[in-house]
Order: C-alpha cells, then structure tokens, then sequence
C-alpha cells in the first residue's frame, strides 16, 4: 500500500465583516517563518504542544488577501463551502540537506 504525504494547511480568515484585518493560520514552519519576515504581520498565536502559528495581516480587499495567500504558499487556494474561510494545501519542503540512503 503507497504511504500518502503529510500535507500542511493554511487557513484564511477574516476577523469582522468590514474591517479589512485578516488572521492566517499555518502549522508549516516555511509558512511561519515567511509571514515572521514580514514587516506587517503580527504573530498572535503560536501552538504550545502542536506545531502552529496564527498572524494577523492587513489587506485591502478580500480578493487581494486570497492573492496574498496564494503568493505566500505558492499554491491554490480554495473555499471551505459553509465558512467564509479560505485555505491552501501545501506538501513538505524536500531539500537537498537531508542525507539519503541508497
């Protein structure tokens, strides 16, 4: 049987409707460190005893937060269908650091 691939996710969310202040939720630590590198982004909450981080950004226009989320994971982005949430699925970063056996 193939063994599936750990996937991470992204979360979007808007906080209150008309207030253009968004939260991105991620348990992947390239995301996390992309978003802590931003100038604009605060880190409200960070996972004691599970990998995650929540940040706070500011956005214009919902249609530009979802082109932001797309741009940060370099993935698609899709709608949870009975929440106003966005999110974005993204697979292990391989690097070449990682020794291999052959």
């Amino acid at each position: 049987m193939a063994q599936q691939l750990k996937q991470y996710s992204t979360y979007l969310w808007q906080e209150v409707n008309r207030i253009p202040i968004y939260r991105v939720q991620t348990n992947d630590k390239e995301i996390a460190r992309k978003l802590s590198k931003r100038p604009k982004a605060k880190l409200c909450v960070v996972g004691l005893n599970a990998p995650f981080w929540v940040f706070q950004l500011r956005y214009s226009s919902p249609k530009k937060a979802i082109l932001g989320l797309g741009n940060i994971t370099h993935e698609d982005v899709h709608e949870l269908p009975e929440l106003s949430i966005f999110v974005s699925y993204t697979l292990p970063h391989m690097g070449t650091n990682s020794r291999g056996e052959v």
